[in-house]
C-alpha cells in the first residue's frame, strides 16, 4: 500500500521501523504491537483504529464496492487484521464478512481469548450473531465510529450456544497436535452438526493456506471454509495465480459435503482440487 492512499505517514513509517517490511502485516505479535504503540504513543486500541485502512486494502468487494476492515485484539495484545472477502460469481451469500475474517485469522494463530474487535462500520447483524458463538461474548467490546460497545448493547435477547445446549462455545481450535490434513478438518468448530471439513491451497507440495469449518448457533451466518481459505490467501498477500490445486479433507461420516461449492470455484478459476475423504480413528 503506498503512503498516499494511507493517509498515515507515521504509521507506515513505525511499522517499517518494527517489520523491517514495506508489506502491510496481517497480524501483529504482542512485541511487535507494543513497540508501535511506544513510537506512536497511543493505546493498542489506538493503534488497532489507526491501522483500519490497512485492513480495509484486503477487502475483495466486486459485488458491494464496500470494503471492511476489522481487527481483532487477544488477551495478549496481538493484532489480527480480517476484512470482506465477496465471489464474483454467485448469489450474494458467496462472501466472508469482515468481522469473521479477523476472528478466524485470531484463532488459525492459536490467540488468546478475543477480548475487542475494531471496525471500520457499524456491524450487521450477521456478524453480531456470529460473535455471540464466542464464549466471552457477553465481555467482548467493540469499537466502531470511535464509540465502544460491549456485544450485548448491539444484540439484546440474544440467542446464543446455551439455547442449543452448548456447553462449551467457540474459544480456540484444536491446532496443537495439527501435522495431517484430517487433523485440520477434525479442528472444524462443529458443535451443531460435528461436521469436520478443512481446505487447502498448495503451489507444488508447498502448502499456502488453510481453512476449516466454524458453526454458528444460528446456522446461516456458519463459516464457509472456502470463503475463509480464500481470505487467508488474501491476508498473506498471495494471489490466485500462486495456487496450483485446492484440496479439501472431511470426514466421510459427515452430515453434508462442501466439496460443490469447492468445485464450483476450482472450475471457475480453472485450478485443479481433489476431495479426500477419512474415517475417525
Amino acid at each position: 500500500m503506498s503512503p498516499n492512499k494511507l493517509q498515515d505517514p507515521a504509521l507506515l513509517q513505525a511499522l517499517q521501523r518494527v517489520l523491517f517490511t514495506e508489506q502491510v502485516p496481517h497480524m501483529l505479535n504482542s512485541a511487535q504491537s507494543a513497540a508501535l504503540c511506544k513510537q506512536l504513543s497511543c493505546s493498542v486500541l489506538e493503534l488497532a483504529e489507526r491501522m483500519l485502512p490497512l485492513a480495509a486494502s484486503f477487502a475483495v468487494t466486486p459485488k458491494s464496492h464496500f470494503n471492511v476492515g476489522a481487527i481483532a485484539i487477544d488477551t495478549q495484545q496481538q493484532l489480527f487484521l480480517g476484512a470482506n472477502y465477496e465471489l464474483a460469481y454467485g448469489p450474494l451469500t458467496g462472501s466472508l464478512h469482515g468481522e469473521q475474517s479477523a476472528i478466524f485469522n485470531a484463532l488459525s494463530h492459536q490467540a488468546s481469548s478475543i477480548e475487542s474487535l475494531v471496525i471500520n462500520a457499524a456491524p450487521c447483524g450477521y456478524c453480531r450473531q456470529f460473535m455471540n458463538e464466542l464464549e466471552n461474548a457477553k465481555d467482548l467490546q467493540i469499537r466502531f465510529n470511535q464509540q465502544n460497545y460491549r456485544l450485548p448493547q448491539l444484540l439484546p435477547e440474544s440467542f446464543g450456544p446455551g439455547d442449543l445446549g452448548i456447553t462449551a462455545p467457540l474459544h480456540h481450535l484444536a491446532l496443537s497436535d495439527a501435522h495431517k490434513p484430517s487433523d485440520f478438518a477434525k479442528a472444524s468448530y462443529a458443535p451443531y452438526s460435528h461436521t469436520q471439513s478443512a481446505m487447502f491451497a498448495y503451489q507444488g507440495d508447498k502448502l499456502l493456506a488453510w481453512s476449516c469449518y466454524i458453526e454458528n448457533v444460528a446456522f446461516s451466518p456458519s463459516l464457509s471454509p472456502l470463503l475463509t481459505l480464500l481470505s487467508q490467501l488474501n491476508l498473506n498477500h498471495l494471489s490466485l495465480d500462486k495456487v496450483e490445486r485446492f484440496e479439501l479433507w472431511e470426514h466421510n461420516d459427515n452430515r453434508f459435503s462442501f466439496k460443490q461449492e469447492l468445485q464450483n470455484f476450482a472450475e471457475y478459476s480453472e485450478k485443479p482440487m481433489t476431495h479426500h475423504g477419512y474415517s475417525k480413528t
